[in-house]
């Protein structure tokens, strides 16, 4: 699991820095995307301790 988190983490730096440095604007929509997409994986993190009964 660590090693694709790793991957994941490469990937998306290697987009928002290709992004950065051609399309500024393009770059705050990644970075937009990218919050959405914690905020969604925060949630249903959060959500998935209620079924197994963490707190």
């Amino acid at each position: 699991m660590d090693e694709l988190i790793e991957k994941i983490k490469e990937e998306i730096e290697t987009s928002i820095d290709y992004y950065k440095d051609t399309d500024p604007i393009a770059h705050d929509g990644e970075i937009l995307g990218l919050r959405e997409a914690l905020d969604i994986i925060h949630d249903q993190y959060e959500i998935s301790k209620l079924y197994i009964g963490e707190n």
